[in-house]
C-alpha cells in the first residue's frame, strides 16, 4: 500500500525470501494455495521501481527518530559474507510476525521434540521428512493445519493434543480433522518427552487431571501457541502489555510514525493479515504525505493510487473499515506448562542457558520474583535466543507461582541487537577502504608497490629491489621525486590562532616568522611525541602548519579538545586532500626546480628552512618549503590537487638530464634513519618522552602560561632513572646482520630493542636506531643484540653506541 503510493519504501525480509509464514502453507484460501497468493504479493514488491527489498536482511534494532539497523547476509556473488546497514525512515511498519511459543514440559529438551514451524518448514520448504512417526500438542490452529498437511503428505500422526477445550478450533480446520482418523484430544497436552538419547515416545495428560497415557513415537511436535515477534517492537520504544484474548504480548502505544500489522497483532485469517497491512501502509502514507514539508524521497508527495495526501487519508480510514468486516484475533491459549511436571528438574523454560522450571521456583523463593531478577539468577534470556525462547513463558510462570493474574505478566527487557551479527562485520566493512594521491596511477605505470599508510595507498617502493638500493643511491648522488600529498596540511587563523598554536605546540610558536619553516612537535599530556612538523606565518594571525599524514584526520578535533574551555576565536582548516605535495631531494634538485620557475631559487635567496610562494610552469602557484627530512638538499612543493599530475610531469621532464628517478617510502625511511631523523612510532614509543629521543630542545621550558600539553609531565619525568634513550648504533663488522625489533640484551636481561637498522652503502656499514635504558646509552658502549630467525635459533651480534646522526652530521648537504 504504501509502495502504490509513490513513497520509496525498503523492505527488510530476515529470510532468503518473502512470504512469511503463508511461504510453506498449501491450505486453500479463495481459490489458490496459500503459498501462490504470497509468490504474487512478493512479485508485484519486486516490480515496484520505488520498492527496495532486502532478503537474508534481520533487523537488529529500531533507534531514536526511526533509525532502522540490521546487516544483510551475502550470498555467493555478494563481496561480503554480512553488510551493516542503517535506514532513516520517515516512517516503520513493523509486520515482524508470529513464532512458537514453546511448551514447557519435562524433557523437553530430548532430540526429536521440534516446534509446529521447524517441522512443516522441514517438510514443506526443504522437502525432509521431519519423523515416521509423529505426536502433536499444540495449541493454535496453524499447529493442527501443520498436522493434517503432514498427514497428506504421508507422515503417520500418532494423535493430536490440543490444549484448547473442545469448540475452540477453527470450523474449517476442525471438519479436515474430522475427515481423517487421527486420535484428537482437546484439553490435553504432553507431560513427558520419553526416551533417553533421543525421542521414543511421550506421556500425554488432560490439562484438568487424570490419568496419563503413553505413545510411542520418533517425533513430538509441542508447541504452546503463538507469540508475536516483539522484540522490533521493544526497541522502537513501543509500549507491550499482555493480551487476555490472544494470550500474547500486544502493543497499547505505539511511538510516532511506528505501525504495526499482521499475525503480531493476534490476526490469523489471511484476509485480515493482507487488510491490516494496507490500514498500516496507508497510514505510513497519511504521516508522511500528511505533514507540511513531509514528501516522498523521489520528490514527489504522496501519490500514485491514493493520490494526495487527503486521498491518502482518505484510503487509510477506507482501508480501516474494510479491515473490520473481517475476522479478527482468534481467541489464544493461555497455557503455562503442560500438566503433572512436577518438581520441573527437566522441565526447560531456557533451552539455550538450560534455566528450567525449578530453577524459577528457586529464584522466587529468594525473593526474586519478577523476570528482570530472575534472568540474572539463572541466565535467563541471556543466550543467542535471547527474549524469544524465554520471554513470553517465563513471565507467565512467574506470575502463576506469584498468584497473580496472568494479565500482570511481565516480559523481560529486549536489548538489540535482535539477530547477532558478527564482530567483524559491526566493527566495518572487509573491503580495503583507502585513499588514493593524484598520482596513484602515474606511480603504478612506474612500478610501483603500493602498501597501506594510514588510510592511504602509497607507494613503497619501485621494481623488484625491496631493498631500495638504486633509489637511496640516486636521491644521495643525483635527484629523486617522493608523492608527499598524504602530509597533513592545515591553515589557522583568527584573533586566537597563536594560542591555539602554543598550547598545543612543545616550542615557543611566537618565533614562527613570514617566510620561514619553525620546526616543532605536538605532546600529548604523558609527554609522548604525537606529532611533528613545521609552521609557517602567513599573516597577522594566519599560519599555515603541516602534520604526519598518520595524524592528518584527527589534528582538527586535537586542537578542538584540547582548548574547548578557553573561548577562543580562530578557524582551523584541513587542507589535506585539497593541497597535494611533492618532494625533490638530491644534489641536483635546484637546478631542476630552476628550469620549471622564473623565481630565485639559490641558496642566498632560498636558504635552509625558507617558505616563499613561487610560480611553477605555465602559472601554477605553489608554496616552496625548503625541508631536509632525507637529510638532502630539498624542496616541497605544495599545490592544488588538481595541478599536481601536471608538475610531476613539469619536473620529470626537467630532471630528465639530471638523473630524476621516483622514490618510495622505504628509500624515504632508509635517507632519514641515516640522518637520525625519528618517525613518530617507529623511534618513539609510549614509554617515551620528548627528552627520551633527543628531542626535548624544542620545548619552551619558560612559557608556563600556554599550558602546553604534555609540558607538565616531561619536567616530572625529565630526570627519572631507568628510563629508554634513543641511540645510534654502528654493528661490528663480520656480525650476522640484526632486524627491526632486534632485542637488546645484558646477559639474561633485556635493557632495549632496535628500531630500525639498515645496510648503508653511503656509509659502508650497518647502522641502527635504538631505544636501550639510560644507564647502556653512553658513547662507545658496546652492546650485545639478540634475535632469532626461526623459533629456537638465536642468532647474535655486537654494536656500538654513537650519535644517531650518521650521515653528514653538521647538516652541510641539506644547507648547500
Amino acid at each position: 500500500a504504501a509502495g502504490e503510493s509513490g513513497l520509496r519504501v525498503c523492505l527488510f525480509e530476515r529470510r532468503d525470501r518473502l512470504g512469511g509464514h503463508l511461504a510453506w502453507r498449501v491450505r486453500e484460501f479463495e481459490g489458490e494455495p496459500l503459498y501462490r497468493r504470497a509468490e504474487a504479493l512478493a512479485a508485484e514488491l519486486r516490480a515496484a521501481e520505488n520498492v527496495k527489498v532486502f532478503t537474508s536482511s534481520p533487523v537488529t534494532g529500531v533507534w531514536g527518530e526511526n533509525l532502522v539497523t540490521g546487516f544483510t547476509v551475502g550470498t555467493e556473488g555478494d563481496p561480503f559474507r554480512e553488510c551493516h546497514w542503517e535506514c532513516r525512515a520517515r516512517t516503520v511498519v513493523i509486520a515482524a510476525g508470529c513464532m512458537d511459543r514453546p511448551l514447557v514440559f519435562n524433557h523437553n529438551d530430548r532430540p526429536g521434540v521440534m516446534q509446529v514451524g521447524t517441522a512443516w518448514r522441514l517438510a514443506r520448504t526443504w522437502g525432509v521428512r521431519p519423523g515416521k512417526s509423529v505426536a502433536f500438542s499444540v495449541a493454535d490452529d496453524l499447529g493442527l493445519e501443520a498436522a493434517i498437511d503432514l498427514d497428506e503428505l504421508g507422515v503417520r500422526i500418532r494423535f493430536i493434543a490440543d490444549a484448547r477445550e473442545s469448540g475452540q478450533q477453527g470450523r474449517d480446520v476442525f471438519e479436515a480433522l474430522c475427515e481423517r482418523a487421527i486420535p484428537f484430544f482437546p484439553g490435553c497436552a504432553v507431560s513427558r518427552a520419553v526416551g533417553r538419547k533421543r525421542v521414543r515416545g511421550c506421556v500425554l495428560r488432560s490439562l484438568k487431571g487424570g490419568r496419563s497415557r503413553r505413545f510411542r513415537c520418533d517425533l513430538l511436535v509441542a508447541n504452546a501457541g503463538m507469540q508475536p515477534r516483539i522484540g522490533t517492537l521493544a526497541t522502537a520504544n513501543a509500549r507491550l502489555a499482555y493480551c487476555p484474548h490472544t494470550h500474547g504480548y500486544q502493543p497499547t502505544e505505539l511511538p510516532p510514525g511506528v505501525f504495526v500489522a499482521g499475525s503480531m497483532t493476534g490476526l490469523r485469517d489471511p484476509r485480515s493479515i493482507e487488510a491490516s497491512g494496507r490500514v498500516a501502509g496507508y497510514g505510513a502514507v497519511e504521516w508522511c504525505g500528511g505533514r507540511p514539508g513531509n514528501v516522498a524521497r523521489s520528490g514527489n508527495r504522496a501519490t500514485g493510487r491514493s493520490g494526495s495526501p487527503m486521498r491518502a487519508s482518505r484510503a487509510a480510514a477506507a482501508a480501516l473499515r474494510d479491515s473490520k468486516a473481517l475476522p479478527g484475533p482468534p481467541p489464544g491459549c493461555g497455557i503455562i506448562h503442560g500438566p503433572a511436571i512436577g518438581r520441573g528438574a527437566k522441565a526447560f523454560v531456557d533451552l539455550d542457558e538450560d534455566g528450567t522450571y525449578k530453577n524459577v521456583k528457586e529464584s522466587m523463593a529468594r525473593g526474586l520474583d519478577v523476570p528482570e531478577l530472575a534472568k540474572r539468577f539463572a541466565g535467563f534470556g541471556l543466550g543467542p535466543g535471547q527474549y524469544r525462547v524465554a520471554g513470553q513463558n517465563l513471565a507467565m510462570i512467574m506470575a502463576d507461582l506469584r498468584g497473580d493474574p496472568v494479565e500482570e505478566a511481565r516480559a523481560t527487557t529486549v536489548r538489540p541487537p535482535l539477530a547477532a551479527p558478527s564482530i567483524a562485520t559491526l566493527a566495518g566493512p572487509g573491503h580495503d577502504v583507502h585513499k588514493r594521491t593524484p598520482l596513484h596511477a602515474e606511480l603504478a605505470a612506474r612500478g610501483a608497490v603500493f602498501r597501506r599508510a594510514g588510510p592511504w595507498q602509497r607507494a613503497r617502493h619501485f621494481g623488484d629491489d625491496p631493498s631500495c638500493r638504486d633509489e637511496i643511491r640516486n636521491v644521495r648522488t643525483n635527484v629523486g621525486i617522493l608523492d608527499s600529498s598524504p602530509l597533513g596540511k592545515f591553515r589557522i587563523h583568527g584573533p586566537d590562532a597563536l594560542k591555539a598554536l602554543q598550547r598545543v605546540y612543545i616550542s615557543d610558536m611566537s618565533k614562527a616568522r613570514p617566510g620561514y619553516c619553525k620546526y616543532s612537535a605536538m605532546c600529548n599530556d604523558m609527554g609522548q611525541l604525537m606529532d611533528d612538523g613545521v609552521v609557517v606565518s602567513e599573516g597577522p594571525n594566519d599560519y599555515y602548519f603541516t602534520t604526519s599524514s598518520a595524524r592528518a584526520g584527527t589534528t582538527v578535533e586535537w586542537f578542538r579538545f584540547h582548548s574547548r574551555h578557553d573561548g577562543w576565536d580562530y578557524n582551523l582548516v584541513n587542507l589535506t586532500d585539497v593541497l597535494g605535495s611533492l618532494n625533490i631531494a638530491g644534489p641536483h634538485a635546484r637546478k631542476v626546480l630552476e628550469r620549471v620557475t622564473g623565481d630565485d631559487v639559490s641558496n642566498e635567496a632560498f636558504p635552509y628552512l625558507a617558505c616563499r610562494r613561487i610560480t611553477v610552469g605555465d602559472g601554477v602557484e605553489a608554496r616552496c618549503l625548503r625541508l631536509g627530512f632525507v637529510g638532502e638538499l630539498s624542496f616541497e612543493l605544495h599545490a592544488p590537487a588538481s595541478c599536481v599530475p601536471y608538475l610531476w610531469d613539469l619536473l620529470m621532464e626537467a630532471g630528465a638530464g639530471f638523473g630524476i628517478r621516483p622514490f618510495g617510502l622505504e628509500a624515504q625511511n632508509c635517507l632519514r634513519a641515516e640522518k637520525g631523523h625519528v618517525i613518530i612510532g617507529t623511534e618513539s614509543e609510549q614509554r617515551v618522552i620528548l627528552t627520551d629521543i633527543g628531542m626535548g630542545w624544542m620545548w619552551d621550558r619558560e612559557d608556563t602560561a600556554s599550558k602546553k600539553v604534555g609540558a607538565p609531565a616531561l619536567r616530572a619525568s625529565e630526570r627519572q632513572t631507568g628510563r629508554l634513550n634513543l641511540v645510534g648504533l654502528r654493528v661490528e663488522e663480520g656480525a650476522k646482520a640484526p632486524l627491526d625489533g632486534t632485542l637488546v640484551v645484558d646477559g639474561d636481561k633485556i635493557v632495549g630493542y632496535v628500531c630500525t637498522t639498515r645496510s648503508s652503502e653511503a656509509l659502508g656499514w650497518q647502522y641502527g636506531l635504538a631505544l636501550v635504558h639510560r644507564e647502556h646509552a653512553f658513547p662507545g658502549r658496546r652492546i650485545h643484540l639478540c634475535h632469532e630467525e626461526t623459533p629456537g635459533e638465536r642468532v647474535t651480534s655486537t654494536a656500538f653506541v654513537i650519535s644517531p646522526h650518521f650521515y653528514d652530521p653538521r647538516g652541510l648537504r641539506l644547507r648547500s
